[in-house]
């Protein structure tokens, strides 16, 4: 689709996103043991920080492009995004530092899940996009029953 979304009526655009997010999971693996790399000499302010700026250019790069209209609300938005992922960025970084790669990826990966499932149903931030089904429900306590094991061994 032009805008970026994904829709329930192609498969193409099914599996383009599972593509990205599959991705996105790995970039994450690799940016967590990069992030702890870099906390050694930087400490998590300045890591958070120079981190920020290179999103900063990269994110500013893509606007050339896309032409975004800056509103007020958007931008709203947008400095909400970044805190997020400032305080994201930096609770992993020190929880993998502590409990391990493994162990922080399976709680964070859970935690979004039954976030997810929640935003979803409930729509909060938009319509409701999904009903817990009942084979959902079970794939999300599979995931989380394997995210135990990695927490309690």
């Amino acid at each position: 689709m032009a805008d970026g979304s994904f829709s329930d009526s192609g498969g193409e655009d099914m599996n383009i996103g599972a593509i990205l997010a599959a991705l996105a999971g790995l970039a994450i693996a690799a940016q967590v043991v990069v992030n702890t790399l870099g906390i050694r000499y930087l400490g998590v302010g300045a890591l958070i920080g120079v981190s920020g700026v290179a999103t900063a250019i990269a994110g500013f790069a893509v606007a050339l492009f896309s032409h975004p209209e800056f509103t007020a609300r958007a931008t709203l938005w947008a400095i909400v995004s970044g805190v997020l992922g400032a305080f994201i960025l930096g609770a992993i970084v020190l929880a993998a530092g502590r409990a391990g790669l493994a162990q922080t990826l399976s709680l964070v990966i859970a935690s979004q899940l039954i976030a997810g499932l929640l935003i979803d149903r409930t729509g909060l931030f938009g319509p409701a996009a999904a009903d817990f089904g009942l084979l959902k429900v079970f794939g999300v306590a599979l995931i989380l029953a394997g995210g135990l094991l990695v927490v309690r061994s």
